[in-house]
Order: C-alpha cells, then structure tokens, then sequence
C-alpha cells in the first residue's frame, strides 16, 4: 500500500474514531434534550453553553487551549456550569457515555491508527532510501542504460 492511501485510510480512521468516542453522549443528549430544555431561558443558556463547550473543544483538539491563569480557568468552568445547568443533573450519565465512547474507540480504532501511523513512517523512509540509492546509482551510472 503506498503513502498516499495510506494516508487517506488513517484520516478516515481518525474521523471515524472521533465520531465514534462522542457517539455515546450525543446519543443520550438527543434523548433527554426535552428534559434540558424545559424552558425557553433553558434552552438558550443550552445553547449559548453549548457553543461554548464546542469552542474550548475544538481549541483543545487543534492544540491552542491556554488558560493563562487558575482564575480564568475558573471564571470559565462557572460560566460553564451556570449555562450548561440544566445538564448538571445528568453529569453521572452523561460522563459515564463519554467514558464509554472513549473505550470503544481505544478498542476499536486506536490500535489500527498507531499501526497505521508507524507503516507510513516505514513506508515514507523506505521511500526516501530508494531515491538516494538511485540517485546514487545514477551518479556512477550516468545516463547510459545497464
């Protein structure tokens, strides 16, 4: 298999393995989302919360979450709690899905991208050989046919 498929078969790999660790939680908030919003007040601090949540999530995941100060981590994890409310009840729930997404996805997708990860190093430094070796040969050889 080359690089290139590689490559592409590892994106997927890692797509699937997101969607599958969240799957769990979503799941269970589609079911209970009536419960949370109740209210129109709930459903737009849901809203607003969640938004939020996605945010510092996707910062995490692109690896530009930096809370400067204890008390700015703070001030956000109560925002956070304020707004998302109406969720707090269902926390045990609702981490215990998260938790189980996260085992699925180490059972059934992180073993296959670190093998798959490792394979494309391999195959990019075997093919980084092969061109030195035939540059090197082209050298010698020149332009004439062996």
């Amino acid at each position: 298999m080359n690089v290139k498929k590689m490559k592409r078969r590892l994106v997927l790999l890692q797509i699937g393995s997101f969607f599958v660790s969240i799957a769990p939680l979503i799941i269970v908030l589609i079911i209970n989302w009536g419960e949370y919003t109740k209210t129109p007040g709930e459903t737009i601090k849901l809203c607003i919360g969640g938004i939020m949540a996605l945010f510092f999530i996707f910062l995490k995941v692109i690896g530009k979450l930096k809370m400067p100060r204890r008390i700015v981590l703070f001030g956000v994890v109560f925002i956070m709690a304020y707004l998302l409310q109406a969720i707090m009840d269902d926390m045990i729930l609702l981490s215990g899905m998260a938790l189980l997404g996260e085992f699925i996805d180490l059972v059934c997708f992180q073993g296959f991208i670190k093998k798959l990860k490792e394979n494309i190093l391999i195959g990019k430094t075997a093919n980084a050989t092969t061109d030195q070796v035939e540059q090197v040969i082209q050298k010698y050889l020149g332009n004439g046919r062996v």
